[in-house]
């Protein structure tokens, strides 16, 4: 039986860490639950000719049992060595018990690892698999493979093809440039590896103040590398230059990797917002992501072409776009204009104009609203946020809300600084243009799944609306009670709505030279009202009273940016008081007419006349309610609602919107 478990082939013998029968034919007795039998306690163990011995690192090499599951524990500075007195050690297949941290390095030959399985060839003697990074590697089974052919590979390292003394050395991936095409040198200093593909080897070196210099190697070097593997000094290689690019090719005395470089050296360099300093500033064969960018052009070959938006030196605004090509034959996404991708590549010339070779290329999240309205985005994007339907409009538009009262700010997240912060919600227009059955499917819905939302940006700066190039996905059933709208009273004298928001003003009606007022008492604020979204509404309200309307605001001009000005505190009609970060370019506090840059659209107005102004005989006797398609009914539709109170001398008013 023994031999079953161990040698399903003459010339493969397993070790079995995963179990106990595994671990009895190896000669171990098997750990308790939560304790560990040390290997190098155990000493050499030999199995049908192949010897394993265990050197310990910050934790002694050791089974582990946790939770009935077995495995062989390496720790940092740990390694196992397998080894055959004649013959030699083909091939080895390492099974991870858990494949984080599942990252051990060979001293000789040819390893890498795929998922849970990493996979050794070569032909040695001996072969020493160490674990350099943190925590621990875990080993279920390792099978190995000999053969009684003498072995080829020297695991002390010593070249059978030793270089000429003679060449060029080369101590910096920074002087490859002033190497002439064709010199053959030998690189004396450590470089790790960027990205690895086929016969395309990208590597990076820091100098002592961190600068980063890297370099392409084509050729076979006869090992696969894991992203971040220390090569070590003393390979060699041609200088060249193909269609524009520094290559070095024809590789040589390539060694096993030594260790791994710290994870933050491995990361691509972040060039969101910088692609034009990709050319001027020599990115070529770096790895580098870009984030939230647009993708389109791709052709039948792979071809495509990115943009980002940017800023010059000088700040102005401009377009900068960069060829790829799908060099590594990566699955690409269905590319949609209003979606942004976040893109990480390598950096390449070809013919003399700079490209990139996409390794992933994935949907970026959507931005929420809130940063739509606050940093002034426009252009094609998704919606991160659940958008909450309330208000159909005129012109196919329909407002909607991202109804939050707190927002997490996360500009800063890449440097560890988030916070949550009091916000107010944000509103923008969803325009479906000409397109009714798009409105009328939205006018349906009582909230919209997040990063469903896409299209145009527009109008940002007066009043936000987003030109719908797809349509949204609704949620059945919301986590919503009520719409958080803001109150403005015009005797504060200020005014500090966006456009297209929904809130409530507090005021005065008036007629101005025939038109239509919202006043504070002194007349010093005058606000033109615009009855459009309720012209029923304008026949019941009695000049001289005062009144508490449901609203929409426009602006009709964006803001100065020199008039414009912070918002103070402001109080919800629930009276929670919340702080808000002022939007830039949103509220022109300055000037004694800047109130004329508002229009307000009426819903519904209450009527806040002290009693003993109210006609008391008057009294309500039916209460009626009409949807946003017109339908009218005496109890209440789902969505919102207008409210309309009958009185008993034939008037009647509306009260106010609900949700």
């Amino acid at each position: 039986m023994a031999l079953i478990a161990v040698a399903a082939w003459a010339d493969e013998v397993t070790f079995d860490f995963s179990s106990e029968a595994g671990l009895q034919a190896m000669g171990i007795t098997a750990p308790a639950q939560s304790n560990g039998v040390n290997l190098t306690d155990v000493g050499t163990i030999t199995m049908d000719g192949v010897s394993l011995t265990a050197v310990n690192g910050s934790t002694e090499t050791r089974v582990w049992n946790s939770q009935g599951n077995y495995a062989l524990r390496i720790y940092v500075g740990g390694s196992i060595t397998f080894a055959v007195e004649s013959g030699s050690i083909t091939d080895v297949t390492i099974n991870a018990a858990n494949t984080s941290n599942f990252d051990l390095l060979a001293n000789v030959g040819n390893y890498s690892v795929n998922g849970a399985v990493g996979t050794w060839n070569g032909s040695t003697s001996s072969v020493t698999f160490s674990h350099t990074t943190t925590k621990n590697a875990q080993i279920a089974t390792i099978v190995v493979t000999t053969s009684d052919e003498a072995p080829t590979d020297d695991p002390n390292g010593e070249d059978p093809n030793p270089v000429d003394p003679n060449i060029t050395k080369l101590d910096s991936l920074a002087n490859i440039n002033t190497l002439d095409d064709g010199t053959e040198f030998q690189f004396t200093t450590e470089a790790y590896v960027q990205y690895q593909w086929g016969n395309y080897l990208w590597l990076m070196q820091l100098d002592a103040d961190y600068y980063a210099y890297a370099a392409m190697v084509y050729g076979d070097v006869a090992r696969t590398y894991q992203v971040g593997a220390v090569i070590p000094a003393g390979w060699t290689g041609v200088k060249t230059t193909y269609k524009g690019l520094v290559e070095i090719t024809d590789p040589t005395h390539f060694k096993n990797a030594t260790g791994l470089v710290d994870d933050m050296f491995t990361e691509p360099f972040d060039m969101t917002g910088y692609m034009s300093y990709i050319e001027s500033d020599h990115y070529e064969n770096m790895r580098v992501k870009f984030n939230g960018i647009a993708l389109s052009d791709i052709d039948n070959s792979g071809n495509f072409t990115i943009t980002s938006n940017e800023k010059d030196e000088d700040g102005n605004d401009i377009t900068v776009t960069m060829a790829g090509y799908n060099k590594f034959g990566i699955d690409y996404p269905v590319v949609d204009p209003a979606e942004r991708y976040n893109i990480d590549g390598m950096v390449t010339i070809y013919n003399n104009n700079y490209q990139l070779y996409p390794i992933s290329i994935e949907e970026a999240p959507g931005t929420r609203l809130w940063k739509v309205t606050y940093e002034g985005l426009e252009g094609n994007m998704k919606i991160a946020d659940t958008l909450y339907v309330a208000l159909p409009m005129t012109d196919g538009q329909i407002l909607v809300t991202d109804n939050v009262l707190e927002v997490l700010v996360d500009t800063y997240a890449e440097w560890g600084y988030t916070w949550y912060q009091d916000w107010y919600p944000t509103w923008i227009a969803l325009d479906c243009g000409d397109n009714t059955e798009l409105y009328n499917a939205i006018c349906q819905m009582q909230a919209l799944a997040p990063n469903t939302v896409k299209g145009e940006v527009v109008d940002v700066n007066t009043n936000p609306r987003l030109i719908l190039s797809s349509t949204p996905t609704g949620i059945a059933d919301p986590d919503f009670e009520s719409l958080h709208l803001y109150s403005y009273d015009l005797n504060d004298g200020k005014i500090y709505a966006l456009g297209n928001e929904m809130g409530q003003a507090t005021g005065r009606y008036k007629l101005i030279n025939g038109d239509p007022y919202l006043c504070s008492a002194q007349d010093t604020v005058q606000v033109r009202l615009d009855f459009s979204l309720n012209p029923e509404l304008e026949i019941t309200l009695n000049e001289g009273s005062r009144y508490d309307m449901t609203c929409v605001f426009k602006l009709s001009e964006p803001w100065e940016a020199e008039d414009a000005s912070y918002a103070p505190r402001r109080s919800y009609k629930s009276a929670i008081n919340r702080v808000m970060k002022a939007p830039s370019l949103k509220a022109k506090i300055s000037g004694a007419d800047y109130y004329t840059n508002y229009t307000i659209m009426p819903l519904s107005a209450s009527s806040i006349t002290g009693i003993n102004d109210i006609d008391v005989a008057k009294q309500a006797v039916k209460v009626s309610y009409v949807n946003m398609t017109g339908n009218v009914s005496d109890n209440p539709f789902p969505g919102m609602n207008i409210v309309i109170t009958h009185y008993n001398d034939g008037t009647k008013a509306i009260t106010k919107a609900v949700k």
